[in-house]
């Protein structure tokens, strides 16, 4: 029942929806005044891959170095997706995504042509989740996200924190992470310290960093509410509560300028507000040949539009008020061995090109996690770049 209701909405969906739509409400537009540029640092916790292997811990005189050079909001974020939850009111764990959901899954949901097609999807996304720790429970990530934002007021009562939305095993069934989604949200702000929910959540993240783009992700760009994209379904229904709270929201995805990625985030970012700031990943320092990155995505940050590879903005114009910005990038661990100096002056180009739009426009700061984030280089080169003198 609870597929079949999603494949219903699905092709209601598609059914309102023919052309190219331009009023604000049929568009997801939620056009406000100019926002202020943000900065937040992502900070991890949690797990990495199980229950069994976690993040190293920020201490308290870690919060307290970090607050010392320059950083004033922080983005509490997961390393892994939730495989279970509690519901409201229950008190036994019920998996996200079952065997049953997976094995229910229509062919005309996931565009596949042949049985053989959806039976092959169907198989992988059954070996996906027999694998998966029952015990990445939901509820203790919203537990630990509160402990760590009150930890952070401790240190510094003037802190502004993002929460995140986690990521999916299977993003073809993203609905179905809808409701756990929700019930995590009103958990959080109903768990959070009052004064700490007002005075320093500003908003949410959206952890899953792409819209995959094959045949079993369809993505209408004449649907310029959800693009009949079971994510981004997800995203806004989400979004939308955390909107009517007051609070903001924001997306950092890792930006390739192709039809098969950068058109997904470049629609999502320049014609709907289900985000308030769309933060692009380069992926310079981690990847070869994406070097083109950098320039681009800072001329994106710099027209406030997300722009595609010959520097036209996806869709044509940019209607939403979504403002668009660039994430800096590190990781102790890239900067030994024999690649270690073509790293450095990788780094180098993110803080040449990026240094000036410090304060002025949205920069999102991706260092690693705590051991690296403290790292004595990577520090440093933070440091540096928060007090605008790292720049050649």
């Amino acid at each position: 029942m609870k597929i079949l209701s999603r494949v219903i909405s699905l092709l209601m969906s598609a059914a309102l929806l023919t052309g190219v739509l331009t009023s604000c409400q049929a568009n997801s537009l939620r056009p406000h005044e100019a926002l202020d540029p943000i900065q937040p640092l992502f900070l991890h916790l949690g797990w990495r891959v199980n229950t069994t292997v976690s993040y190293a811990t920020y201490t308290d005189e870690d919060i307290r170095q970090l607050t010392d050079i320059g950083v004033k909001e922080v983005c509490i974020a997961y390393g892994t997706a939730p495989v279970t939850y509690i519901p409201e009111g229950e008190t036994e764990r019920q998996l996200i995504i079952t065997k049953d959901d997976i094995n229910a899954i229509p062919m005309d949901m996931v565009g596949a042509t042949t049985e053989a097609e959806l039976d092959s999807l169907k198989t992988q996304y059954r070996q996906t989740i027999n694998s998966l720790d029952e015990d990445l429970l939901l509820n203790d990530y919203a537990d630990m996200a509160i402990e760590f934002a009150e930890r952070l007021v401790a240190v510094n009562p003037d802190i502004e924190i993002w929460y995140s939305f986690p990521d999916m095993y299977v993003v073809t069934l993203a609905e179905l992470y809808i409701d756990p989604f929700l019930e995590y949200y009103n958990k959080l702000k109903a768990e959070t310290p009052a004064e700490i929910w007002e005075n320093n959540i500003k908003g949410f993240y959206w952890l899953k960093e792409d819209v995959p783009s094959t045949i079993y992700c369809n993505f209408n760009t004449d649907n310029l509410v959800d693009f009949d994209n079971p994510e981004v379904k997800a995203m806004k229904a989400c979004n939308d509560v955390v909107h009517d709270d007051g609070k903001l929201t924001f997306w950092c995805p890792y930006y390739r300028s192709t039809d098969q990625t950068g058109q997904h985030i470049g629609f999502i970012a320049n014609q709907t507000d289900i985000f308030d700031y769309v933060i692009l990943q380069p992926n310079h320092l981690f990847s070869d040949g994406l070097e083109y990155n950098i320039d681009l995505i800072k001329e994106s940050t710099l027209q406030n539009a997300l722009l595609n590879k010959n520097y036209v903005v996806w869709g044509g114009e940019k209607k939403s008020s979504t403002m668009i910005g660039a994430e800096m990038e590190s990781q102790s661990n890239m900067f030994g061995g024999s690649s270690g100096e073509e790293n450095l002056q990788r780094y180098q180009d993110y803080v040449n090109a990026y240094q000036e739009l410090l304060g002025e426009y949205s920069l999102a700061f991706y260092y690693g996690e705590r051991n690296s984030v403290m790292s004595d280089r990577v520090f440093n080169q933070l440091k540096d770049f928060l007090a605008g003198t790292a720049a050649d």
